[in-house]
């Protein structure tokens, strides 16, 4: 018998051209939406905010199911978008002036570094040595510029997000129309709202946590006397939606100002201690007690899925990565021949059993 024409053989052939397609589909498309990024990142915020407001009404309908559906869509709507202005406006307004202060403290922190490498006779170091000599007043500069210019896409975003309020109850309709067949609709239905599901409780919780940070934050500066206590406390409830890297950001940006700022290490050490072991046990102590259901997202694929959305999204995927990729894995778990992505990037490589089925 000819092994390769077994029915065995065949499944096999079939699920590597399968899977061949599927990669070189992704790979074009990761150069297309790279091409195209200042048009698809706006509509990418868009779609988030869409299903941020849809996940409020919902809840506002699943706790008071008396409250009229309308109310609460413009109730969410009107949130949101205060939320999404009030972020952009904060960057336009304090990004440049900030990086510009920060920029006019590099000398004193390089005569620091200078001094802290002579003490411990090590070879004398200064800032631009631990940047491969590009000066990180720039790279500052550039980084508060590309918030900034989400400013300039802020209005893009708005206009995106007002045309799919627009066509979101003919949802369903085109769902349906899509999906025929009784099987696949639910499984287009079942796959929304594990996307919605899990963007909901990420965003819950990611802020909550975030607002303890900056609650903390903002205690921890001002007890110091670090100057711009509520701007700090704002920036690193930003940053607490950065997995993993937003921490350690958050924490080490205030105390390098303080160390210029101060005279004496003293209140430097300080704040870093208390900002560092407060960030440590929301993360690690209080988050885990109060979330039911941990994401199921591997930490490695976390750290990887930043750099990656950064890539494609710029700024905006930064912050919505992990979200991302939780999208991810509620779409290539409902495909059979994709389900293997979702159990690698899944924290226990356990899928709902139904899909398993």
């Amino acid at each position: 018998m000819d092994i390769e024409r077994t029915p065995a053989a065949r499944w096999a052939n079939a699920n590597i051209m399968r899977n061949a397609v599927v990669f070189m589909a992704v790979v074009m498309a990761g150069v297309v939406i790279k091409s195209l990024q200042e048009v698809i990142t706006p509509l990418v915020v868009a779609i988030f905010m869409l299903l941020l407001i849809d996940a409020f009404s919902v809840g506002l309908q699943r706790r008071w199911p008396r409250f009229p559906e309308w109310l609460g869509l413009t109730l969410a709507v009107v949130l949101i978008l205060a939320g999404f202005i009030f972020v952009v406006g904060v960057c336009a307004h304090y990004g440049k002036a900030f990086a510009l202060q920060i920029a006019g403290l590099e000398p004193k922190l390089d005569l620091m570094l200078a001094q802290m490498t002579s003490a411990m006779q090590f070879p004398t170091l200064h800032i631009p040595d631990l940047s491969r000599g590009e000066n990180p007043s720039s790279v500052l500069l550039r980084v508060f510029g590309a918030a900034r210019g989400i400013v300039s896409r802020a209005v893009l975003v708005v206009i995106y997000l007002g045309f799919l309020l627009a066509s979101r109850r003919a949802f369903g309709r085109k769902s349906a129309r899509l999906f025929p067949d009784v099987g696949k609709l639910s499984q287009w239905q079942r796959m929304f709202q594990r996307v919605r599901t899990a963007t909901d409780q990420y965003m819950a919780l990611q802020t909550f946590k975030a607002a303890m940070i900056a609650v903390a934050t903002g205690a921890i500066t001002a007890g110091v006397g670090l100057p711009n206590a509520p701007f700090w406390a704002f920036l690193l409830f930003l940053a607490a939606y950065i997995p993993i890297v937003g921490g350690i950001a958050g924490t080490l940006v205030p105390t390098l100002v303080a160390l210029a700022e101060f005279e004496s290490p003293v209140r430097p050490l300080i704040l870093l201690i208390a900002l560092g072991g407060s960030i440590f046990l929301i993360d690690n102590v209080v988050m885990p007690k109060i979330q039911a259901d941990r994401l199921n997202i591997d930490p490695v694929f976390v750290l990887l899925s930043l750099g990656f959305w950064g890539a494609l999204f710029g700024l905006p995927g930064v912050f919505l990565s992990t979200p991302l990729t939780v999208m991810v894995i509620a779409v290539t778990a409902e495909i059979a021949g994709l389900r293997w992505l979702a159990i690698l990037l899944s924290k226990e490589g356990e899928l709902p059993d139904e899909l398993l089925a």
